[in-house]
């Protein structure tokens, strides 16, 4: 999957209604990810969802 798809993905799921109030209380990424795994488009693996979230990072910052 490439970068776009990734945090386009990352996005969404992180906006979630369903999941938003357990990623709040969420202490890891680990904890994060696992949370939007529940979700059935949610398929990137550990290392994209990381990737991911750097790029948003960045992205911030900017």
């Amino acid at each position: 999957m490439d970068s776009h798809e990734i945090t386009h993905v990352l996005l969404h799921a992180l906006t979630e209604e369903c999941v938003a109030k357990r990623i709040d209380g969420a202490r890891s990424q680990q904890e994060v990810y696992t949370i939007l795994k529940e979700l059935p488009y949610f398929s990137i693996t550990m290392e994209e969802f990381q990737r991911g979230i750097e790029e948003l990072k960045e992205k911030r910052g900017s």
